[in-house]
This record gives structure tokens, sequence and C-alpha cells, in this order.
């Protein structure tokens, strides 16, 4: 059941997490940074059951994500970063109950991060699922397997 808690209370509760699993300073500084660019957009004080695919896609296709306050363009790899922490702080907060589903639009790489299974067979298939994303086990269901390729031959 998603609970009415902030962006930024979450985003706080995140980073606090991150520390006690033993992130470097550094990162969490630089996560940090990520969600201030992320408040800055979305809302600092907006409750995270209330953020939508689409507030998230317009976030992924905002000058305030893709543009440094000079108008020049930001790097891909800081642009993917950044992304991939509102990510990974969305999952962690439906993993903790502040949100029923992720708010990520359909076309959002779901990747790997600290956590292990994230994304993957085991743990990470539902979030992907409820994301919109397809995995490779998707792709080949119903495909033939080297058992049905021999059979098919011998018959």
């Amino acid at each position: 059941m998603a609970t009415e808690i902030t962006l930024h209370d979450a985003a706080e509760a995140y980073l606090a997490h991150l520390k006690t699993e033993g992130k470097s300073e550094a990162t969490v500084y630089t996560y940090r940074k990520d969600v201030e660019l992320i408040e800055s957009f979305l809302g600092k004080d907006r409750q995270l059951a209330k953020i939508i695919p689409a507030n998230v896609g317009k976030f992924f296709k905002s000058d305030t994500l893709l543009k440094k306050p000079s108008g020049a363009e930001r790097a891909k790899n800081t642009t993917d970063k950044t992304k991939r922490v509102l990510r990974m702080l969305l999952v962690w907060a439906k993993e903790q109950g502040y949100i029923d589903s992720l708010p990520l639009p359909k076309d959002t790489p779901m990747g790997r991060s600290g956590n292990k299974t994230e994304g993957t067979a085991e743990a990470g298939t539902s979030e992907l699922a409820e994301a919109g994303i397809s995995t490779p086990a998707d792709a080949t269901a119903g495909a033939p397997t080297e058992e049905t390729a021999d059979a098919g031959a011998q018959a």
C-alpha cells in the first residue's frame, strides 16, 4: 500500500539506506546531486505516489536533465547516471512499500545496480513487466529449443 511520503523524504531515506549499505561518501554525494536535479523538475514536495510515467518521461526529455545551467549539453554518461539514480530510487521505494508500482516509461532500461538480482529473472522480472519492458526470456518464449529442433528434424 502506497504511503504519502514526498519525493524529498523518500530520496533522503534512500540516500541514508545507501550509507548503511556501505556506499562511499563520494557515491552518496553524487547521487544527492542527481536527486536535487530530479527534485527541481518533479518537485521535492510532490507525493511519490502521485508521480506517473508521463512525469518521469518528461523529465528524461527535459532541458533540466539534458542541459547544464549554461545551456551546454550534459554528457550522455551523466544523464544516463541521473536516470539510473531515479530508477533505483523508485525501485527501492517500491520495495519499501512507499509506492505500489514503478512510474517509469515503458522504454526505461532496468539494468543492474548494487542489488545483484535486480533486472534478472530472479527478482527484477516483475519490475520489468510493470515497467512494460520485455526481457530476453519473453523474446525466446515459444522459440524452438535444441530438443524441439531435433525432434522436428527426426519427424
